[in-house]
């Protein structure tokens, strides 16, 4: 019996190695010639990120989701004992194996940004593990860019957690200050760096809805071929009749537009003038594009001896457009008064229909400026600003009857009179009898809520400062 040497065997195991690799090269090919031919998204096949020995080995022996799997419960394991470095690496390994696997991306993402950061104290620790989840959701954008999901997450991320969240006057304050580019440049053409968090979740916003659009027309010009996949990825977002899908760049501009007219960062003043009412028209008109998408209706209707789904905007509905309204169906009456009201659309267009106004803005400032006055014990000059605000708000509101009659301007406008009530008592005046919108006093005297997203209303004076809090 002969034997191999060590020499003989190295060199049979390297012409090996060496085939492997020559036959997986052709069949590479061939997958991303039918991935171009078949126009199939990256969530179903793509290329996998295998610059690592160890996980060529995997590909190799068809370890990858086992691998996976092992990996995932040692992630879970890592952060029920709070070692937060090993997790963020053990998830990245994970990535690694399968990038095209959308759960992973959307499940980890909102881990580290929801369940991650709320175990710090601090808010610039909670804002490092918020941009470690939204820097981890935009690497599976990369890596899926046909991925309208992974892209409306990114933008949920910047809007919601920066904006909405306990501390997001702190959070906002710390985005505005962040010196990383790259994780505030606009996913848009142009790339545009935005200071705010709103304006770069309103940016992601729309890229997800073009995605989705794109994706239609395509289909309608008949350029994509229907393919059977096996384990095929759902899309969650921006299916038809997803309509908070499609409104989402209208919140995200009127949320900024909200924002400017308050301190709704720590230590940054609120902005009036020209500048707010350009952004109320921008997102008047983001709610005008929104009322004027066509969906289709959920149920069929006979029209000349077929069923046919009826074409219903939004905007059409009795409050908005009644002229329009009263040339309707009954179906497409039901249809867009029903998701109108769902939406709230009314409310929102006519209200920024209203804020861009001139006189808007000025009632908006009168209003900022009585309470900075009120908070800081200058009552008579509270009162001034408040009535002249109120006289202002009245005769504009005249005009703007959806937004007057609507419970959540009520609220906003019912606490400006009480304010404006304590300031006259403790000047030692009589409120006048004619005082706009006092009928509103009876209904929220009793009411102490303070807006947690202005630092002048949760922050007293002497923590309100330019300074800004520096990330650790």
């Amino acid at each position: 019996m002969s034997y191999l040497t060590n020499m003989q065997r190295k060199i049979i195991f390297s012409v090996g190695i060496l085939v492997l690799f020559s036959v997986m090269y052709p069949y590479k090919e061939y997958l991303k010639k039918e991935a171009d031919k078949k126009d199939l998204g990256e969530a179903t096949i793509g290329e996998v990120d295998t610059g690592s020995f160890v996980l060529k080995l995997f590909l190799l022996g068809g370890f990858r989701g086992m691998a996976a799997n092992v990996l995932w419960t040692r992630a879970i394991d890592f952060q029920k004992i709070q070692e937060w470095d090993k997790l963020k690496v053990t998830v990245d390994m994970i990535t690694k194996l399968q990038p095209h696997f959308l759960s992973i991306w959307t499940f980890q993402s909102w881990n580290l940004t929801y369940n991650v950061s709320v175990e710090w104290d601090a808010p610039e620790d909670k804002y490092e593990w918020i941009k470690r989840g939204i820097k981890f959701v935009e690497d599976g954008v990369k890596k899926n860019q046909k991925s309208p999901d992974l892209i409306w997450d990114t933008a949920w991320y910047y809007y919601h957690k920066l904006g909405f969240s306990d501390e997001s006057i702190i959070l906002r304050r710390l985005f505005r200050d962040d010196d990383d580019e790259s994780f505030k440049r606009s996913p848009l053409p142009g790339g545009n760096i935005y200071h705010d968090n709103f304006q770069l979740g309103h940016d992601w916003f729309v890229k997800a809805v073009n995605l989705v659009d794109d994706g239609e027309t395509r289909q309608k010009a008949g350029t994509v071929e229907v393919v059977e996949h096996v384990d095929a990825p759902a899309q969650r977002k921006g299916q038809q009749g997803d309509l908070p899908f499609r409104s989402m760049p209208a919140h995200a501009q009127t949320r900024y537009a909200i924002g400017l007219e308050k301190e709704s960062m720590k230590g940054i003043e609120a902005t009036f003038g020209p500048r707010a009412q350009n952004e109320w028209l921008k997102a008047h008109e983001e709610w005008d594009k929104f009322g004027h998408h066509v969906f289709d209706a959920h149920n069929e209707v006979p029209i000349d001896g077929k069923l046919v789904r009826d074409k219903i905007l939004l905007d059409n509905n009795n409050i908005t457009s009644p002229e329009k309204w009263a040339t309707l169906s009954p179906n497409e009456k039901y249809w867009s008064d029903r998701w109108a009201d769902q939406m709230n659309y009314p409310y929102w267009k006519d209200r920024c229909s209203a804020e861009m106004e001139e006189d808007g803005t000025k009632a908006r400032k009168l209003f900022y400026e009585g309470t900075k006055a009120y908070k800081s014990a200058d009552f008579p000059l509270a009162v001034l600003k408040f009535k002249e605000g109120l006289e202002i708000w009245d005769k504009l509101l005249e005009k703007h009857l959806p937004y007057r009659r609507d419970d959540l301007n009520k609220k906003d406008t019912g606490l400006i009179v009480k304010r404006y009530d304590r300031a006259c008592k403790q000047s030692q005046v009589e409120v006048p009898p004619n005082t706009p919108f006092y009928d509103l006093l009876k209904v929220y005297d009793g009411d102490n809520s303070k807006d947690p997203f202005d630092a002048l209303e949760m922050l007293d004076n002497s923590s309100r400062s330019e300074s800004s809090p520096q990330p650790r």
